[in-house]
């Protein structure tokens, strides 16, 4: 195999390189393609136009072109009404025990008068009914980092954990005051469950199926129920209020053919207008799978001599929302929140008719 030798064109030292610098060609040098060579150069043509990396027109990042509506959406819970149906009664203290409520029975029967006979004494039977109290508590921690993130995008963290704190309080008192609270060692009780109301009633049809005379039967039949447990003692003019189960307010758009089109709501508002409708979901599935209805009189404390509050029942919270502490801290905020109820009251269980309103 024949050897070839490379032509050496030139050779400088890095000094003399170093002395010189880059080399540069300008637009009008008179150099050949021989000079090129030398320089180490061998091309014979360049391309027309250099290209570098694929770029984007305008390049911007997406989170930099965003408008944020004003204001935070929030998740929606279900309805808490206990305060809607039995009002709120604050009374007693959060370290009470029990709140306790005294009960006079008249015991007495007249005689007929003579002059030798003993004199018939009257006396009262006494009794004292009392609710435990249960007491909830909620808190919430708020780190220096988690706040100051939160806050740049616009959420205030403290404010939003303490909204919390306060809805997960309400959803406990509610369901307190619906249901009661079984513990050996108090004797709570809710709306649904308080041992003096009286007994459920079966409808003679279940109300989402009932016709409008159907309706109109069962409602009657559950005023003519106040007005007998209450010895005729019931007026036109007492506030009364029906509740019952979520989903039923359909009944109200039930009309009568034989009425010129009349729908059991305007038939309610004309025949019972001081009637109050309240629907809460506690009263579905409540006796036993079945859902059931209410209707009592707000305020019966015309047809008794009692000196304590008019309603009808009460709900007792000594305190529905009170701080317990807060303390501040090296990487942080923590506060604690409590709240305390004795449940329902039902003061007049003679004003409440009760009913199951579905097929079983």
């Amino acid at each position: 195999m024949a050897k070839t030798q490379s032509k050496v064109h030139m050779h400088m030292s890095g000094r003399l390189a170093l002395s010189r610098g880059a080399v540069k060609l300008g637009s009008d040098a008179k150099i050949g393609f021989e000079d090129l060579e030398n320089l180490g150069v061998g091309l014979r043509a360049m391309d027309s136009a250099l290209t570098g990396p694929a770029v984007t027109n305008g390049a911007m990042l997406s989170h930099m072109l965003q408008t944020w509506l004003p204001g935070t959406l929030r998740v929606v819970t279900q309805v808490r009404n206990i305060d809607e149906i039995a009002g709120i009664t604050t009374v007693g203290r959060w370290e009470d025990e029990l709140i306790s409520l005294r009960v006079a029975e008249p015991a007495a029967k007249a005689e007929l008068y003579g002059d030798t006979t003993n004199i018939p004494l009257a006396d009262y039977r006494q009794s004292i009914e009392s609710r435990g109290i249960v007491r909830f508590e909620q808190g919430f921690q708020v780190g220096k980092l988690e706040d100051a993130r939160q806050a740049a995008i616009g959420y205030q963290a403290a404010d939003e954990k303490r909204r919390a704190v306060t809805e997960s309080l309400d959803i406990s008192r509610n369901q307190v005051g619906f249901y009661g609270f079984n513990q050996p060692d108090t004797n709570v009780y809710g709306l649904l469950n308080d041992p003096s109301l009286p007994a459920f009633v079966s409808a003679t049809t279940p109300w989402l199926a009932a016709t409008f005379d159907q309706l109109v039967a069962e409602l009657t039949g559950m005023y003519n129920q106040l007005e007998t447990q209450m010895g005729g003692e019931l007026k036109d003019s007492a506030k009364l209020v029906l509740v019952l189960p979520t989903g039923y307010r359909s009944i109200f758009s039930v009309y009568s053919p034989a009425a010129s089109g009349m729908t059991f709501r305007q038939w309610l508002n004309e025949n019972f207008p001081n009637v109050r409708v309240v629907t809460t979901a506690e009263f579905k599935d409540a006796n036993g799978g079945l859902d059931v209805a209410y209707l009592f009189v707000e305020n019966a404390a015309d047809q008794d001599e009692s000196d304590i509050t008019g309603a009808s029942l009460i709900q007792a919270v000594p305190v529905r929302y009170q701080v317990l502490g807060s303390e501040n801290r090296i990487k942080g905020y923590i506060e604690d929140a409590i709240n305390a109820t004795a449940g329902i009251f039902v003061l007049r269980p003679w004003a409440f008719a009760r009913k199951t309103i579905s097929a079983s």
